[in-house]
């Protein structure tokens, strides 16, 4: 008979050994193709399943006007050259294929998720889809219809008001990283615009292919085949440069909104992005303070207080910048309070040294973290993708897990103090006065 499990004893916790992970088993191997695309491939799957990532550096931070890159790359498969919106969506529904799209402030990503045996079906429709989208004015009226009825919602919701008008606040209106599309910008925008876009930065010249799942040899042929002889787009790069940021010098920040069931809170400031060498202990002191369900903030202002139902903080790098932020939603009546206790949680981190055994539980916790991370091809890509993207050299996650390993409370310290006390943290409320 097994013995009974005993639930009130907690299960002993095994050290991770960094140095015997193996973490250079989840490198890509990468090849070139003729027309200097560089291919990363991460041949893991054990199903006859593939995901392939065509990555651009395409994000918002590039477009000449609001809304165009988002809607290019979203339009993208509403009709090209060959193919119709119609067309298109059949074949993909046919062989059970998928199209995901997603685009950020830096980058553009177009996934396609198809079963092996099917790639020959589907590769040229997405050749159509990257290289000869027509982008037909009917597609663009009713998408941008749709947008517009989308923001209209939005406006209403302190949470979409309080993340927008932050980084308006922390890179300036008119910075790519600021600057938000209004409804004037949606109306205004036109096939010419996405098209512009399209070929500027959509092109041979700005892609990088990621191939994840159980990848056989006639895949790469295929990839070569369709994406890596000729060239499409523009024949140059023409990304522009980093430009400084146009904060707004005000720190406190209130935006009425009466009929707001809760108010939006959000604090926090400019920082620096992955290369910064304070990269791996800063992530370690935000997830002390605010960065998974057992921490600081979560304990004092969710736990103890019950002002909230969550409350937390990111730490979010960009390209060029990065920014740090605490993010919760209260009722109007707990606004100022759970702001004290905020800066309270953040003060304590720069007064006192993290105790060894609430170091060790977060250590553990990052561990099982990025083990969880990388459970399987397609999250191991998700994984390598930043390294690939931000031109990470691919003993990051080395460096990360020794990192880990090594930090001590005294080291933690020092960066609080660095990053948290010289008062220029951004405070913002959206609700009820």
């Amino acid at each position: 008979m097994q013995d009974i499990l005993n639930r009130s004893v907690s299960p002993e916790i095994t050290k991770f050994n960094p140095d015997l992970f193996g973490i250079e088993s989840l490198l890509p191997y990468k090849t070139i193709f003729a027309n200097g695309i560089p291919c990363y491939q991460i041949n893991k799957g054990t199903q006859e399943l593939v995901k392939i990532e065509f990555l651009f550096e395409a994000g918002t931070y590039y477009q000449q006007k609001k809304f165009s890159a988002f809607s290019c790359l979203q339009l993208l498969t509403e009709g090209t050259q060959s193919y119709s919106s119609e067309q298109i969506s059949q074949t993909f529904d046919f062989y059970g294929a998928y199209i995901e799209k997603e685009i950020d402030r830096d980058f553009a990503t177009i996934s396609v998720y198809c079963l092996t045996k099917y790639l020959d079906r589907i590769l040229p429709i997405v050749e159509e889809i990257i290289k000869y989208p027509c982008f037909p004015t009917n597609e663009l009226q009713i998408f941008s219809e749709k947008q517009k009825s989308q923001l209209t919602i939005n406006k209403e919701k302190v949470n979409y008001i309080a993340r927008t008008k932050f980084t308006e606040i922390i890179f300036g209106a008119t910075h790519p990283y600021g600057a938000i599309a209004d409804i004037t910008d949606i109306e205004s925008t036109t096939t010419d615009d996405l098209k512009y876009f399209h070929n500027n930065f959509l092109s041979s010249m700005n892609c990088k292919i990621l191939i994840s799942g159980k990848i056989e040899f006639d895949c790469m042929n295929l990839l070569d085949k369709y994406f890596g002889n000729s060239k499409w787009g523009s024949n140059q790069i023409s990304l522009q440069p980093y430009i400084n940021p146009n904060s707004i010098n005000e720190l406190k920040h209130y935006i009425v909104k009466d009929n707001a069931v809760q108010s939006a809170i959000r604090i926090g400031k400019e920082m620096f992005n992955f290369h910064n060498p304070d990269y791996f202990k800063f992530q370690m002191l935000n997830t002390i303070l605010g960065g998974y369900f057992g921490s600081r903030l979560m304990k004092n202002i969710r736990e103890d207080k019950g002002y909230t139902y969550g409350i937390g903080s990111a730490f979010l790098p960009l390209k060029y910048s990065g920014y740090f932020f605490i993010t919760s939603e209260v009722g109007k009546e707990y606004s100022q309070k759970t702001i004290h206790e905020i800066y309270f949680e953040i003060e304590r981190l720069t007064k006192d040294i993290v105790e060894k055994e609430e170091l060790n539980l977060v250590k553990n916790y990052k561990y099982g973290e990025f083990i969880r991370s990388i459970d399987g091809p397609f999250a191991i890509a998700e994984a390598i993708k930043p390294l690939i993207l931000y031109d990470l050299n691919f003993d990051y996650y080395s460096k990360y897990l020794k990192s880990i390993e090594d930090t001590t409370a005294e080291e933690l310290y020092i960066i609080a103090n660095k990053y948290f006390t010289n008062n220029n943290f951004i405070e913002l409320i959206v609700g009820k006065k």
